[in-house]
């Protein structure tokens, strides 16, 4: 595994993130994640050109995540994390290229070219069931990663906020984690004493305001609110916030409760997901199901990651389509088998 070198992460200037998001311009901006904004960069260097994604946290977050924060250490401990051996050799985990912080300003650059957000992306007709699906597969690839026991000295790690805000995708759909504030384990300690928030709304597990327990099915529960995303083309917004709208997940289940008394395979897939070319039926049975298991009520009736991404490389799309989904990366010999 690559050991990682300190000096590969530069400490950056203000002018340099001017630099590369000319001024932070509109066109260059993409995206909200959960604590700040997200915008394309680039870098020209006699000829050679690097992109970048520039994270900027920002005070003025949405009101559903109302819960004051310490960027600083927010920054510290995401520079540690992705320095880190134990998650650096991951296709999830976005190459740390640079960090800056002064005053109330805060920001991390990964070196990678963003295509846009997860959360941008879902509603849209030209995001494909394909391109969803390899979406899907990468993320239960990182997830499962994390969720390994690596060494005897560390705990697996927790993500705990999953979120399709907090996702991006690079130009061949590979998805990217943005976002590891509420990360715990690993090189991290057990966040419940200080943590105020302990995931993103939407995505949030009940569970965990009946026991006040973290465990790694808390990310099994995210995972399948992110997956009903993905098939049904639902998003949970601040205007559904507002509204008192059902979350996704309860109305998969309304769905779900309602179909019991038809004898049809029940699905979730949108109509027009399931009339593309690349879709099976079987398959969009077999993925609304596997949702339904990660955002069970019960954490122990749910599967584990390691699971999930058995029961994904089982659909007869990723079978016919391993190289495009990246079949290879996910069953890499570094991650230690599935």
């Amino acid at each position: 595994m690559k050991k990682m070198n300190p000096l590969d992460v530069v400490r950056l200037v203000y002018k340099s993130l001017v630099y590369y998001t000319d001024n932070f311009s509109e066109s260059n901006f993409f995206s909200h994640f959960k604590f700040g904004k997200l915008y394309r960069g680039i870098k020209d260097n006699c000829g050679y050109t690097k992109y970048f994604m520039v994270k900027i946290w920002d005070t003025d977050f949405p009101k559903i995540y109302n819960c004051e924060e310490d960027f600083y250490f927010r920054l510290l401990e995401e520079v540690a994390l992705l320095r880190h051996e134990m998650v650096i050799s991951h296709p999830g985990m976005a190459k740390l290229y640079g960090y800056y912080y002064k005053g109330s300003r805060f920001a991390v650059v990964y070196e990678f070219k963003p295509f846009d957000s997860l959360f941008n992306l879902l509603p849209k007709e030209s995001f494909t069931w394909l391109q969803r699906m390899k979406t899907a597969l990468g993320l239960a690839s990182l997830l499962r990663y994390l969720h390994l026991e690596k060494s005897a000295f560390y705990q697996p790690f927790l993500v705990h906020s999953l979120d399709a805000a907090n996702v991006v995708l690079d130009e061949e759909y590979n998805p990217k984690l943005c976002d590891f504030g509420s990360i715990s384990g690993g090189i991290f300690p057990d966040k419940r004493a200080y943590s105020c928030h302990h995931g993103c709304y939407g995505c949030l597990d009940i569970s965990l305001f009946n026991t006040g327990d973290r465990s790694n099915k808390q990310d099994v529960f995210a995972f399948g609110v992110v997956l009903l995303f993905l098939i049904s083309k639902r998003v949970y917004t601040d205007e559904d916030s507002e509204s008192c709208a059902p979350f996704v997940f309860e109305w998969a289940f309304r769905e779900y409760e309602e179909a019991l008394q038809s004898k049809t395979e029940f699905s979730l897939v949108h109509k027009s997901l399931a009339d593309e070319d690349d879709f099976c039926t079987d398959d969009g049975h077999k993925i609304t199901m596997l949702a339904l298991e990660c955002v069970n009520g019960d954490e122990n009736q749910r599967p584990t990651m390691k699971q999930v991404v058995k029961s994904l490389l089982k659909l007869e799309l990723v079978k016919q389509n391993a190289d495009f989904l990246g079949v290879d990366k996910v069953l890499n010999p570094c991650e230690n088998g599935i």
